[in-house]
């Protein structure tokens, strides 16, 4: 196969290298399709087209980062000595970078087979971890040489099409016209570079999580590409696989495999309506402060939470982010990075909406702040919800509170008149916005509340919103069969405590109410609740025969292990009925004041040990969706 002659300018010449590496890094994605066609077996032909013009997207994010030492020196306007030497060891860099990422994505369709997930940067740590890697590459060629011997191919076509046969374009003295006009050109494509390394103008670089929002889980690997997967991982923490106990011991002490059904029972086909309050701690709620003299600031959600099955509820993290995947997924941030940004994000994953979706409900995710904030609208569409709607399917800026987006009072009555128009049973989750720093609210309301700083104000506005609702709602037919789950995303900012455990800075209200049902306020429960608890808790709720992976336990489940646990400065901090303590990843601390009995200490030693582990296996092998085929205990 003959070089290619370059003979055109060398904006011609970018341009071929570029378009002939985006070509093959798209094909090489796509083998992973052809390589695994009974996984994708119900794929029609569009569908793969589609994804494959979809996953363009990641592809370009990838040729930018892997191609823009070559894209600078290619067009750089100005001429320095050495610059043709500069410019061949450049483009022989490039020429590797764009062979390995070749390579990696088809090494990636087989070794799909295994996780059924792109390779993320972890990958390298596996490597480093097996002492035997020369016998394990062995077996890999020997089973899988056509794979490697395409990735030669390929990478062989990169190079004919890269390093040119002769070289006709010499540098030339440039007259100051001509300097400005390659200057601008210049500043132009670096800027679009810069665009396409981002993968587009969103508030945030693309990342993983952002696959989710384009397509089902399942089919999110045949969008990413693994080099994008690889670098955008690069640096972020990973989790490493425990082994406190036994695989068997482990599960007997702490199971995510959860299944309710109870044959006794009949399903409930009910609407589920999960409030989410921005940064409601459980200590600035009236309910929870009954020795205060102080005036409540929430006297509503006092009034519902006195006719709800309520508790001082834990929060698994202490931002939105890391509380929302625990509320409707069931999964904690029990690691550094929270779930939505670390290396598992393209994980397979499950959740209430794509549970409920099963039953035939309407799912819709309300959050009135700048779609594209936390990534919540690409989680939102990784675990099934039918519509997501924010600050643009609002599209009335008038009503926007100058930081994060629509004010409660405002986008509460948008939810309520979407839930009227929905076809029973529904999921709706509602995030609130307006009660986060810094604690603005709209000025008709700035003197209607007793408040003795901002926070405490924007809390009060938040629940004279939250009272709006239920007093326009409640007269509607679907309020009499719906289950709202009250809670919040995390605690508030709590200044002037003196709690040295921490305990306080998690602290929310989860509370169950249904006007249908009022036993939810009369029956006796565990002791101790925490956000990854409601998914659960809803699947035993409305007798579901589903089996779901949630690192959290039924409230109607008296059986289950009764404590919950948080990450905080690289150590697990438990709560018990008895106390709290920490787990340091080797040694455990018991307050002096914990008094427990030998039996009761290992048991909350196992407990813990068995819920971190497994936490790291289901999600180091992708095992977060529960397959038929699944060991249980």
């Amino acid at each position: 196969m003959p070089r290619i002659a370059f003979k055109h300018n060398p904006y011609s010449i970018l341009l071929l290298r570029l378009f002939s590496a985006l070509v093959l890094l798209s094909l090489s994605r796509m083998c992973l399709y052809f390589f695994n066609l009974n996984y994708f077996d119900e794929l029609k032909q569009g569908e793969v087209f589609s994804l494959f013009i979809i996953g363009l997207r990641f592809d370009l994010a990838s040729l930018m980062m892997l191609n823009f030492a070559l894209i600078f020196i290619s067009i750089f306007p100005f001429p320095f000595p050495k610059k043709d030497l500069l410019q061949t060891v450049i483009l022989y860099l490039t020429l590797l970078f764009n062979g390995l990422a070749i390579t990696a994505n088809l090494i990636d369709a087989i070794y799909f087979r295994f996780t059924l997930k792109r390779s993320t940067y972890d990958i390298f740590d596996f490597l480093d971890a097996n002492v035997g890697l020369y016998d394990i590459f062995k077996a890999l060629f020997i089973d899988f040489w056509a794979v490697l011997l395409l990735s030669f191919v390929l990478i062989l076509v990169l190079y004919f099409v890269f390093i040119p046969s002769e070289r006709t374009i010499e540098n030339q003295k440039l007259k100051s016209k001509q300097l400005l006009y390659k200057s601008l050109i210049f500043l132009i494509v670096l800027g679009f570079s810069i665009v396409g390394m981002r993968g587009g103008f969103q508030l945030k670089p693309l990342n993983l999580v952002d696959a989710g929002k384009l397509v089902s889980s399942k089919k999110v690997p045949l969008i990413l590409n693994t080099p994008f997967s690889l670098i955008v991982t690069r640096g972020q923490n990973h989790l490493a696989q425990k082994h406190y106990l036994s695989e068997e011991t482990a599960l007997f002490y702490y199971n995510p495999i959860k299944h309710y059904k109870s044959e006794t029972s009949e399903i409930k086909k009910i609407n589920i309506v999960i409030l989410i309050l921005e940064s409601f701690s459980a200590n600035r709620i009236g309910y929870f402060l009954a020795d205060s003299t102080e005036k409540s600031l929430t006297p509503f959600l006092d009034s519902l939470l006195k006719k709800s099955l309520t508790f001082k509820g834990i929060a698994n993290g202490k931002r939105s982010i890391e509380g929302i995947p625990a509320i409707l997924s069931g999964i904690p941030t029990l690691m550094r990075q929270p779930y939505l940004t670390s290396v598992y994000a393209n994980n397979q994953l499950s959740g209430l909406p794509i549970l409920l979706k099963k039953h035939s409900y309407t799912t819709a995710f309300f959050h009135g702040g700048k779609n594209g904030t936390m990534n919540l609208d690409s989680y939102a569409a990784k675990v099934g919800f039918d519509f997501y709607f924010g600050m643009t399917e609002f599209a009335n800026d008038k009503d926007y509170d100058g930081s994060w987006g629509i004010w409660d009072h405002s986008f509460y009555p948008f939810f309520k008149n979407k839930l009227d128009h929905f076809a029973q049973p529904f999921l709706a989750t509602f995030f609130s916005l307006s009660s986060h720093h810094p604690y603005h609210i709209p000025k008709e309301y700035q003197s209607k509340f007793e408040a003795n700083n901002p926070l405490d104000e924007s809390l009060a506005y938040a629940d004279f919103s939250l009272s709006q609702f239920f007093e326009h709602a409640k007269n509607e037919k679907w309020f009499q069969n719906t289950l709202f789950i009250l809670t919040a995303d995390h605690s508030a900012e709590l200044t002037g405590t003196a709690d040295s455990s921490n305990l306080i800075h998690y602290e929310i209200p989860i509370a169950f109410f249904a006007v249908h049902d009022t036993s939810l306020s009369k029956k006796s429960h565990r002791a101790i609740v925490q956000q990854s608890d409601i998914f659960p808790s809803i699947l035993d709720y409305l007798n579901l025969q589903d089996t779901i992976i949630a690192f959290g336990n039924s409230v109607f489940d008296t059986m289950a292990p009764d404590f919950a646990l948080y990450y905080l400065n690289e150590s697990y901090h438990g709560v018990y009925s008895h106390g709290t303590y920490t787990f340091d990843g080797e040694k455990f601390f018991f307050p002096t004041e914990m008094k427990l009995s030998n039996t009761e200490s290992e048991t909350i030693k196992n407990q813990t040990k068995a819920l971190i582990q497994n936490y790291a296996y289901f999600l180091i092998h992708n095992k977060l969706v529960h397959r038929s085929n699944e060991k249980e205990n």
